[in-house]
């Protein structure tokens, strides 16, 4: 009895995420808005990749904390930067 109440429990949150992902505002049929994220991510991957090697060369790379934490972190930030810098209006 208690699983059931739990798995009801775990699952309403996925059946609202699954109705509700149609009522998003940026939603593209026509894919008009993938060539800009796409870039956007490649180019951020790319910066990332430049300005962790810049870390690494200067030995500030150990005093940042958990890799795993801070390059991805790194990377979304280089990416919202392009995003910002070139695609806003």
């Amino acid at each position: 009895m208690i699983y059931n109440r739990s798995l009801q429990r775990a699952g309403l949150p996925v059946i609202f995420a699954v109705f509700l992902t149609a009522c998003d505002p940026m939603l593209s049929i026509q894919g008009s808005f993938w060539p800009a994220w796409i870039i956007c991510i490649l180019a951020g991957l790319a910066i990332s990749i430049v300005v962790a090697g810049q870390l690494a060369r200067v030995k500030l790379a150990p005093h940042l904390g958990p890799p795993l934490l801070v390059y991805p972190s790194l990377w979304a930030l280089c990416t919202f930067a392009v995003w910002l810098l070139f695609y806003s209006t």
